[in-house]
């Protein structure tokens, strides 16, 4: 399969309240980088290359059903490929020589082998943070802004943070060493310029020290929340309807120390359901 155009793109993945949105903003301050709002795009390609290698097998012996009856391999690599660059054309088309664009989605935690296969020369970077912090920012997500989808309760947020990180360590190995980067966001709260500088070597591309920190400056939690931030744009028929840039709701941008909020019932929880990923993402001593 022809995947060439894959070098264009970085994918931001990981946890829901890990910090990829602030990454994502620090990292697009960057002249060479473009990026927009959440794509989901995998979720629309994944499941046709799942479904693609379920009918490739039959153990019963009795023949099979499905495309591989009318397309061998090399058809349904053409077929796919076609669909994938259709649908990032809008994301990769306008782009300079020298350009990338950033795509931060999330759940793209759980298609990380498949971004590995369909997009070789992509590359990966999974924001970690702690699990504790992140289902207490779930938490309050679920009592505010994120009441539709965040959990409301300790257990379903420390699942739902276990989940996108076992998940992302499970497939790290798929994907090239060269071109999959893990950001603790502990150590871009700590030191944000060596974190960000680390970034940018990674996408191989080069930025002056007062410029990182102007973005910074930029980016700080106060900005975002009165949207005076990096935009991030919004394309097409809705970015018309609704304005150029995503504005983020009350109470989005994360605090320090989220964890405090925990009572001690739901550090148990925490302790029960997400204990063996915290310990495997190096959280648990």
């Amino acid at each position: 399969m022809n995947t060439m155009f894959g070098d264009r793109v970085v994918f931001v993945v990981g946890a829901p309240r890990s910090g990829s949105t602030w990454l994502q903003r620090l990292v697009a301050s960057h002249p060479d980088v473009r990026t927009g709002q959440e794509s989901n795009l995998l979720h629309y390609i994944a499941p046709a290359l799942r479904k693609w290698k379920r009918e490739l097998v039959f153990e019963d012996g009795r023949g099979g059903i499905g495309m591989p009856c009318y397309l061998d391999q090399a058809g349904f690599d053409d077929v796919l490929h076609e669909y994938v660059r259709r649908l990032m054309a809008p994301m990769i088309d306008g782009l300079g020589p020298k350009q990338l664009f950033l795509e931060k989605t999330p759940s793209h935690a759980f298609f990380v082998r498949e971004i590995a296969e369909l997009l070789p020369g992509s590359r990966v970077i999974h924001i970690l943070r702690d699990g504790r912090e992140v289902a207490a920012s779930l938490l309050a997500a679920g009592r505010s802004w994120g009441h539709a989808w965040a959990p409301k309760k300790a257990r379903g947020a420390a699942r739902m943070w276990s989940r996108h990180v076992n998940a992302v360590l499970d497939a790290a190995p798929a994907v090239d060493s060269n071109r999959f980067l893990e950001v603790r966001y502990e150590r871009l709260t700590a030191d944000t310029v060596a974190e960000v500088q680390r970034i940018i070597a990674f996408l191989q591309l080069t930025w002056r020290e007062d410029d990182i920190r102007a973005a910074i400056d930029r980016n700080s939690p106060a900005r975002i929340a009165h949207g005076e931030a990096t935009p991030i744009p919004i394309g097409g028929a809705f970015g018309s309807r609704t304005g150029s840039a995503v504005r983020e709701p009350e109470g989005f941008v994360r605090s320090r120390g989220e964890a405090r909020t925990l009572s001690p019932l739901d550090r148990v929880q925490i302790r029960i359901f997400a204990g063996r990923t915290l310990k495997r993402a190096g959280y648990l001593g």
